[in-house]
Protein backbone atom coordinates (compact mmCIF):
# COMPACT_ATOMS: atom_id res chain seq x y z
CA UNK A 1 0.00 0.00 0.00
CA UNK A 2 1.63 3.10 -0.90
CA UNK A 3 0.70 6.44 1.16
CA UNK A 4 0.97 9.77 0.48
CA UNK A 5 2.03 12.71 2.06
CA UNK A 6 -0.26 14.57 3.70
CA UNK A 7 -0.17 18.54 2.13
CA UNK A 8 0.67 20.78 4.89
CA UNK A 9 0.30 24.72 4.87
CA UNK A 10 3.11 27.07 3.98
CA UNK A 11 1.68 30.18 4.21
CA UNK A 12 -0.36 31.96 7.04
CA UNK A 13 -3.70 31.92 4.22
CA UNK A 14 -3.32 28.03 3.45
CA UNK A 15 -3.47 27.79 7.58
CA UNK A 16 -6.61 29.61 7.99
CA UNK A 17 -7.76 28.07 5.12
CA UNK A 18 -7.72 24.76 6.52
CA UNK A 19 -9.53 26.13 9.39
CA UNK A 20 -12.64 27.78 7.70
CA UNK A 21 -12.52 24.48 5.94
CA UNK A 22 -12.93 22.47 9.02
CA UNK A 23 -15.24 25.16 10.30
CA UNK A 24 -18.04 25.03 7.49
CA UNK A 25 -17.51 21.18 7.26
CA UNK A 26 -18.69 21.05 10.89
CA UNK A 27 -21.27 23.36 10.62
CA UNK A 28 -23.03 21.61 7.67
CA UNK A 29 -22.72 18.53 9.49
CA UNK A 30 -20.08 16.84 7.76
CA UNK A 31 -17.38 16.68 10.04
CA UNK A 32 -17.58 13.91 12.37
CA UNK A 33 -15.22 12.47 15.55
CA UNK A 34 -15.81 9.05 17.12
CA UNK A 35 -16.36 9.37 21.01
CA UNK A 36 -12.96 8.84 21.66
CA UNK A 37 -11.55 12.10 20.36
CA UNK A 38 -11.52 15.31 21.79
CA UNK A 39 -12.32 18.63 20.22
CA UNK A 40 -11.14 20.69 23.16
CA UNK A 41 -8.11 21.81 21.12
CA UNK A 42 -10.64 22.84 18.00
CA UNK A 43 -12.69 24.74 20.24
CA UNK A 44 -10.27 26.66 21.81
CA UNK A 45 -9.37 28.59 18.71
CA UNK A 46 -10.02 32.01 18.65
CA UNK A 47 -10.19 34.70 16.47
CA UNK A 48 -8.86 37.83 16.80
CA UNK A 49 -10.82 41.19 16.49
CA UNK A 50 -9.73 41.84 12.51
CA UNK A 51 -11.02 38.69 12.19
CA UNK A 52 -7.96 36.43 11.53
CA UNK A 53 -7.42 33.67 13.45
CA UNK A 54 -4.98 33.41 16.98
CA UNK A 55 -1.93 31.38 16.48
CA UNK A 56 -1.81 31.37 20.49
CA UNK A 57 -4.38 30.08 20.60
CA UNK A 58 -4.26 26.69 18.22
CA UNK A 59 -2.83 23.95 19.83
CA UNK A 60 -1.13 20.59 17.95
CA UNK A 61 -4.35 18.46 18.05
CA UNK A 62 -6.28 21.74 16.36
CA UNK A 63 -3.93 21.66 13.82
CA UNK A 64 -3.85 17.93 13.04
CA UNK A 65 -7.38 17.63 12.73
CA UNK A 66 -7.62 20.89 11.03
CA UNK A 67 -5.00 19.16 8.76
CA UNK A 68 -6.61 16.15 8.29
CA UNK A 69 -9.67 17.10 7.43
CA UNK A 70 -8.91 19.20 4.90
CA UNK A 71 -6.64 16.72 3.24
CA UNK A 72 -9.26 14.21 3.55
CA UNK A 73 -11.79 16.29 1.24
CA UNK A 74 -11.19 14.42 -2.00
CA UNK A 75 -10.99 11.51 -0.38
CA UNK A 76 -13.25 8.56 -2.15
CA UNK A 77 -13.86 4.98 -0.24
CA UNK A 78 -13.65 2.59 -2.73
CA UNK A 79 -15.70 0.57 -0.20
CA UNK A 80 -18.56 2.67 0.85
CA UNK A 81 -18.59 5.09 -2.26
CA UNK A 82 -17.15 8.91 -2.11
CA UNK A 83 -17.01 10.94 1.60
CA UNK A 84 -20.26 13.00 0.32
Amino acid sequence: MNFERMDTPETRAEFERRFHYMYHQMKAGKFHVGPDVSMGGVLKVRKLPNGRIDFLSVNEQARLQANTVYNMRNFKDPEHGDNE
